[in-house]
């Protein structure tokens, strides 16, 4: 098959490469560092989890933002993005490959950091409260939140280039702090870098026993932009791919 041949390929060029080492250091460091605060920490569990979950949502831009440069400026680097643009056919597998590489490195990143998480805070500080299966759907929210911020940063990092990908990334990290705040209130629903943070801690406080369906939340209407923004971005992105023949200054 195409794609699996065309993921394998990409995913050899990944090794020996800080994108590589990237996906699995930041995620160790991240946990650590909360799991080393926790233990002398005064918050309450509810607290200490959301905290951990929101600061994770919050780092989330910058990373997307940094590893879709990588993988930008490996293709530029490597012959002027023309393997990319060459290497089937169709362009668009090739760009979809790419896509679902940077995806499922960002799903095993997340998993890997939700893993260290949960097994410290369970088996070595004993707060169990929620218990595995709460992290695993954390982590499954927020990747899945944060998959209309992969498309927009690699059109960015393709387009546009490595610098601008990654000020996006800076920028957006701020947003998303901005939005848990009261300031989100009403308009997170429609701003994709207000879904993630918000999610997750909707999930906490699901798992927390409040009702969510008494609270005016804007969950449905959220749920409803991401689904839909992402496939219309996803199938936007492809449109502008197929056309794409690399940037003017690598031309």
């Amino acid at each position: 098959m195409v794609m699996l041949r065309l993921l394998r390929a990409e995913f050899l060029k990944t090794k020996r490469t800080p994108f590589l080492f990237t996906h699995l250091i930041v995620p160790i460091i991240i946990s650590g560092i909360f799991l080393a605060y926790y233990t002398y920490s005064p918050w309450g569990f509810n607290d200490r989890v959301t905290a951990y979950l929101q600061a994770v949502a919050c780092g989330f831009p910058i990373i997307i933002g940094l590893v879709c440069a990588m993988a930008a400026e490996q293709e530029a680097n490597a012959g002027h993005f023309q393997g990319t643009l060459t290497a089937t056919k169709t362009k668009i597998v090739s760009y979809l490959s790419k896509l679902l590489l940077l995806l499922l490195f960002s799903f095993g990143a997340i998993l890997l950091s939700f893993g260290i998480f949960s097994v410290g805070f369970i088996e070595l500080l004993h707060e169990d409260t929620f218990g595995y299966r709460f992290y695993f759907i954390a982590g499954c929210i927020l990747f899945v939140s944060f998959a209309f911020l992969y498309i927009l940063h690699f059109f960015v990092s393709l387009h546009f280039g490595k610098g601008a990908s990654i000020g996006l990334g800076i920028v957006g990290s701020l947003i998303v702090a901005l939005l848990l705040t009261g300031l989100g209130d009403g308009i997170w629903s429609f701003i994709p870098y207000g879904w993630g943070g918000h999610f997750v801690s909707l999930w906490t406080m699901k798992a927390s026993g409040v009702d969510l369906s008494i609270v005016e939340v804007g969950l449905q209407e959220g749920i409803i932009a991401s689904v839909c923004g992402t496939l219309f971005a996803l199938v936007l992105s492809c449109f502008w791919f197929w056309k794409w023949e690399g940037r003017k200054s690598d031309n």
